[in-house]
């Protein structure tokens, strides 16, 4: 079965709160009907009913992305600032784009200027790309208390997990 969050991570009781209290801002978006899904995997008895069931149950509570948030070491909550733009056309490429992750479910919706405990927010950037377009990066590396730093190597390794085929092939 695919991972869910250690128990340790339940013990988070900042971030726990914030979860429970603000469920808006945490919406488990799937293009899957996982009902109908997992009734057809189950009428074909798929070979691992275990699997299946985690695999459901990710998309309809969330995947845990075997990660440790070293709770009790690194910080509740934290704001790492995006580097300064150089030019207009990538402030309102970014704005942009916030507004359409925002609108087809990828990004909260904005609950004020200040993060809720057990957050964390990465820089964003915008790369130039060929014909003077940009690409949105986020920068999960960033800083000594990045969400990438909080994955540990070893639990991913051969895995790519650029898109849903890397994830299914990997799995």
């Amino acid at each position: 079965p695919l991972p869910r969050p250690p128990a340790l991570e339940f013990l988070n009781l900042s971030a726990m709160n914030t979860f429970t209290s603000r469920p808006d801002l945490f919406a488990i978006c799937t293009p899957v009907n996982v009902n109908r899904f997992e009734t057809l995997l189950t009428l074909a008895k798929h070979p691992n009913p275990v699997f299946v069931k985690s695999v459901c149950q990710g998309l309809r509570k969330g995947f845990w992305p075997w990660a440790d948030t070293h709770y009790g070491v690194y910080p509740t909550t934290l704001d790492v600032p995006s580097p300064s733009l150089s030019s207009d056309q990538e402030w309102n490429f970014l704005w942009d784009q916030i507004i359409k992750e925002e609108s087809v479910g990828r990004y909260s919706r904005n609950f004020g200027p200040d993060l809720l405990p057990g957050m964390y927010s990465m820089p964003i950037h915008a790369v130039p790309k060929e014909g003077g377009k940009f690409r949105l990066v986020m920068n999960h590396g960033a800083g000594d208390f990045s969400l990438n730093s909080m994955i540990a190597k070893e639990d991913i390794a051969r895995v790519t997990l650029d898109n849903v085929q890397d994830l299914g092939d990997a799995l």
